[in-house]
């Protein structure tokens, strides 16, 4: 007989997996403990020791009671038969209980920690002993077993109080907790690991505003886990869980695969700075790369057996675009590895498949952010032409109609922008900058010259039927990736180039053509004046505030310039640029003078627009010298504003 199986009970679907943003409360404890630590719980021959007061059932009357009722029915009718509370003695005491729960917590102190960690050396220490004696005979142990999972339950409680953490670092129990990560009983490994979840919570160390002391608290807490090799073994833990299984051990290990990612998601928010060193302990980005390309669920279809994405993949594609977000380092290491080819290979799968429930939704939106991450650095982008990842964009925009083909355009929008280079890495900023700019160009070449201004150009006029158009209200983001796209096109070729004469052409009359350009232009301004009219109105509001505010409290520069920033001011911008560079074309300038001029605006207007977003990226101080000096520059120019705008739009 396997000990796993003594303490099996059924769960279902929805118990295997709870959403992340509640947390998971431990067993309650039993009768029997609550009777000997003196919570409330009188002796009563009807107690059996070891009930547990979560199955706590509803037991019948004895037979002598039921005669006394009988006896006294005439007196309960007329006296007391509704001042009656109907509970037997041991229901009586799961209520005492429940009411003793709030002293229960106010009552932990550090005396209260050092008696949970006795209990728990002693329980470990018996099932240690007992499980040598009885190797063969799992029900001999079994009650040890229950009494270890109890006391690793009852640290549970230190999740309301982290302060006391460091209890259990003084007293030499972080190296019990380690050893218990290999118990040949996967739930008290697993109830391991749900204690370090717990503690690592956000609400555990971010509420009543004291999320500074106890953050340090807790991160120390992880830090000493950590010296303690904790995370060598939970990553050594990922690799023996079977989520295959059909059986409740196949629950169980997918249970404990979520846990476990949960607990690095914790360590994200909770510090950033040990987030590297507990990846590389777990091995986590080849753990997570094999994962992402694997489904426990197979779902048949009309087509025949496709593969269906399940929560723990998705959570896994979910870890790696959480992982690549926190960390540059995580992104050059992924470029530079297999992860970023498996990314591709996942997004490949979308080419002619839609995803079929939110779970798939969700995990192909992870995907494609992780490779957005991936293509922000120097060595993805090179990494990326080289897996010919610009064909692939085209392939989907071209086959699908789905919203594989909108996220598509979100990864060109970051294959094109301009790179930064690692912080740490002062030294290299021009030369990373310089190189990432040659490899922008050539994916930007390679898009034109392969037909991408045709898909482009339709999703920017929002083309296509029924569902198609639905997708765009779904994702308004969309026209903000397509403005963006044009902007870099323009940028990124050079204007004797034939590219950029094609993309040109696409906002220029033609002898055969005199009308359908109107239409591009026509969307370009209309979008210019609707940023615009979004960033006038944030302003608006922020001057309105500062009336209204003391001198102290009104928003700084940099703050207005947030605000304006999310109201849509970088959108604007891209919108100016598209707008400079077709204005090359006198009869296209006409156009959109006029076009502008009704909604009171100009190209001096769009020009000065575009001095601003240069002297941002020169300077973080929007009040420094080089945005005067840019639009004093575009103000005394005799070439017009315009003119010169177009000129600093090559300005990185």
């Amino acid at each position: 007989m396997d000990i796993n199986d003594i303490f099996k009970e059924s769960v279902s679907s929805k118990t295997l997996m709870p959403s992340k943003s509640k947390r998971k409360l431990g067993a309650t404890p039993g009768l029997r403990t609550l009777k000997e630590g003196g919570y409330g719980i009188t002796d009563s021959s009807n107690i059996a020791d070891g009930v547990d007061s979560e199955h706590v059932k509803r037991v019948k009357r004895s037979e002598s009671d039921s005669a006394g009722d009988d006896d006294d029915g005439a007196d309960d009718d007329e006296g007391g038969r509704f001042f009656s509370d109907g509970l037997t003695t041991e229901e009586k005491d799961v209520m005492t209980w429940v009411d003793n729960m709030e002293i229960m917590d106010d009552a932990l102190d550090q005396a209260a920690v050092q008696r949970m960690v006795v209990r728990l050396e002693r329980a470990v220490s018996k099932n240690t002993e007992e499980r040598i004696k009885h190797a063969n005979s799992p029900q001999l142990f079994a009650e040890s077993e229950a009494d270890l999972d109890e006391a690793l339950q009852r640290l549970l409680l230190l999740a309301n109080d982290v302060q006391y953490l460091k209890v259990l670092e003084d007293l030499g129990t972080l190296p019990t907790l380690v050893g218990l990560m290999a118990h040949e009983n996967a739930d008290i490994t697993l109830d391991v690991i749900q204690f370090v979840v717990e503690v690592t919570a956000e609400d555990a160390w971010s509420h009543e505003g004291e999320s500074t002391e106890e953050r340090e608290l807790v991160s120390a807490f992880v830090r000493a886990l950590a010296a303690h090799e904790f995370f060598e073994v939970l990553g050594q833990n990922l690799r023996r869980l079977k989520e295959d299984s059909d059986s409740f051990e196949g629950e169980a290990d997918r249970m404990g695969v979520f846990q476990s990612l949960s607990l690095v998601e914790n360590i994200v928010s909770l510090d950033s700075t040990i987030v590297g060193s507990v990846v590389s302990a777990m091995d986590l980005l080849e753990w997570l790369r094999t994962r992402i390309t694997r489904s426990v669920y197979s779902r048949a279809s009309a087509k025949g057996s496709t593969t269906q994405a399940d929560p723990n993949q998705q959570y896994a594609a979910e870890l790696v675009s959480i992982l690549l977000h926190s960390s540059w380092q995580h992104r050059v290491e992924a470029s530079s590895g297999q992860l970023g080819l498996t990314l591709m290979e996942c997004l490949a799968k979308y080419k002619k498949h839609t995803p079929e429930d939110e779970v798939e939704m969700e995990y192909l939106e992870n995907i494609v952010d992780s490779i957005c991450m991936m293509v922000s650095t120097r060595v993805g982008k090179s990494a990326f032409i080289e897996a010919e990842g610009v064909e692939l964009l085209l392939v989907l925009q071209q086959q699908q109609q789905q919203v594989a083909r909108l996220l598509s355009l979100k990864i060109l929008d970051y294959a094109m922008s301009p790179t930064y280079s690692d912080p740490a890495a002062k030294d290299a900023g021009e030369d990373e900058a310089a190189q990432s700019k040659a490899l922008a160009a050539s994916m930007a070449k390679s898009y034109i010259d392969n037909r991408g201004l045709k898909h482009l150009f339709s999703i920017l006029m929002h083309q296509g039927k029924g569902g198609v158009r639905k997708l765009y209200k779904k994702y308004p983001e969309t026209d903000d990736r397509a403005v963006s796209c044009l902007a870099s096109l323009f940028r990124l070729t050079r204007r004797d180039s034939p590219e950029h004469w094609r993309l040109l052409a696409k906002f220029a009359s033609t002898q055969t053509d005199d009308s359908s350009w109107k239409l591009y232009v026509d969307r370009i301004v209309e979008l210019n004046i609707e940023y615009f009219e979004r960033v006038q109105g944030v302003e608006a509001q922020a001057d309105s505030d500062s009336d209204n505010e003391s001198e102290a409290d009104s928003d700084s520069e940099m703050d207005r310039y947030t605000r304006r920033l999310d109201a849509g001011l970088f959108s604007l911008q891209m919108t100016d640029i598209v707008v400079a560079f077709v204005a090359e074309d006198a009869k296209a300038r006409e156009h959109i003078e006029q076009q502008l001029k009704r909604k009171g605006r100009t190209l001096a207007m769009v020009a000065e627009e575009l001095a601003e977003y240069v002297a941002a990226r020169e300077e973080t101080d929007l009040q420094a010298a080089p945005r005067k000096r840019i639009i004093q520059r575009i103000k005394e120019s005799h070439e017009g504003p315009l003119t010169v705008a177009h000129m600093l739009c090559h300005i990185e």
